[in-house]
């Protein structure tokens, strides 16, 4: 008999999914970004999916992370190259970016939820000779 109880990692990542749901669709509708409301409503989708353990709902939580890690990298890029950093002390500019650190790792650990939890099911058994 399978398990009912959602296992913890998911749980948290469920949390997660939904505060960057209501934060990314608040924010996209106040400032009329539509885009950040479309990926608002993908969020509360991986995270509805995720709550009721859908497999799909890995492939949301793998690319919320990534496109995370994308935009957090151009706009420090964009930054540097702007000459943003240029007057800051190395251990201000390090400071300034653990916010930053800290959305990639809950992002990483989202992934690594989705993936032990709704990853694979495990191998498909065979079916029983002469059936």
């Amino acid at each position: 008999m399978k398990n009912p109880a959602t296992p913890k990692g998911i749980l948290v990542t469920v949390a997660f999914l939904a505060l960057y749901c209501a934060v990314a669709i608040w924010f996209g509708w106040m400032h009329r970004l539509w885009l950040m409301v479309a990926v608002g409503v993908v969020a509360g989708v991986g995270c509805v999916g995720a709550a009721t353990m859908r497999r799909w709902s890995r492939f949301l939580v793998y690319a919320l992370s990534v496109g995370l890690a994308i935009s957090w990298l151009c706009s420090i890029y964009t930054s540097a190259r702007v000459g943003y950093f240029s007057p800051l002390s190395w251990q201000s500019i390090i400071l300034s970016q653990i916010p930053g650190f800290l959305l990639l790792a809950i992002g990483y650990f989202c992934s690594q939820m989705a993936h032990r939890h709704l990853g694979n099911g495990g191998a498909i058994a065979a079916p029983a000779p002469g059936a």
